[in-house]
């Protein structure tokens, strides 16, 4: 865990280029380079203000018509109609702020090129620029907030469609497409990860949300396209993200104590 908190709450550190070419802050007093470069003026300007949309938008509106009794259709439809254009608009705000993507973390690269891959072969030219938009967002979000980067990278072990253990499981099971089923469980098991109740509730919704948006044909078959496309393995905790999420109120090794 992060060492220079036991002794003040300040430390001094510098910009570093590790031998990938991605950003990473060398801090005084720590074994490991800080994967990322956090900027004030980005955490506490568009990055919040993406957050706040997305929280407001996606996420309250959404469990806002669950209370009502509204069907996913009906929910979808919303989305799809006002809350993703604004969403877009959004993203296109924080364009100027973004990290190059080859001074990205290698988690965010590798999202960066498997989305480009599924990206070009979508046929319709508004949603091939719609992804493409939401593949900023998406790449913005998890280089800039590295809680939620290090929570999806925990998960990717567990998500690897071509570890052995999946494989035999999806052998078994007659699985094809994404594993809607599987993923949902996976949700839940990082929902039993986290050590704050606020955490675990928002876990809960974003796996709630997360459902009714695959129920979109298109956005499924997306998903299922960039599920398979993705290096799993890129996508894993190093030393260093372990070190640095374990200051993050989270089970890091969750899947080895019992907390």
């Amino acid at each position: 865990m992060v060492d220079y908190w036991r002794h003040g709450d300040v430390a001094r550190a510098k910009i570093v280029h590790d031998k990938d070419g991605s950003l990473k802050l060398m801090i005084e007093g720590e074994k490991y380079l800080y994967p990322g470069f956090p900027r004030g003026h980005v955490l506490t300007g568009p990055l919040e203000e993406l957050k706040t949309k997305i929280k407001n938008l996606v996420f309250n509106n959404t469990w806002q018509m669950i209370a009502e009794n509204k069907s996913p259709e009906e929910i979808l439809q919303v989305l799809e109609s006002s809350v993703f254009p604004e969403l877009l608009e959004e993203i296109k705000k924080s364009k100027l702020d973004m990290t190059p993507i080859d001074k990205c973390v290698a988690m965010v690269r590798e999202i960066w090129r498997a989305w480009s891959e599924v990206e070009r072969k979508i046929t319709n030219t508004k949603d091939r620029e719609n992804f493409r938009i939401l593949k900023e967002g998406i790449t913005f979000f998890f280089q800039e907030d590295d809680a939620y980067r290090f929570r999806v990278q925990w998960m990717a072990k567990y998500a690897n469609p071509k570890s052995i253990l999946n494989r035999i499981y999806g052998f078994l099971m007659r699985r094809k497409g994404l594993p809607i089923k599987e993923i949902s469980h996976l949700l839940k098991i990082l929902e039993n990860a986290e050590v704050v109740p606020d955490m675990k509730a928002r876990i809960n919704l974003i796996k709630t949300v997360f459902l009714i948006i695959l129920q979109d044909q298109k956005i499924k078959e997306f998903m299922e396209a960039f599920y398979q496309e993705l290096n799993w393995k890129k996508l894993y905790l190093s030393k260093a993200d372990k070190y640095y999420f374990r200051g993050k109120y989270f089970k890091v090794e969750h899947d080895h104590f019992d907390y």
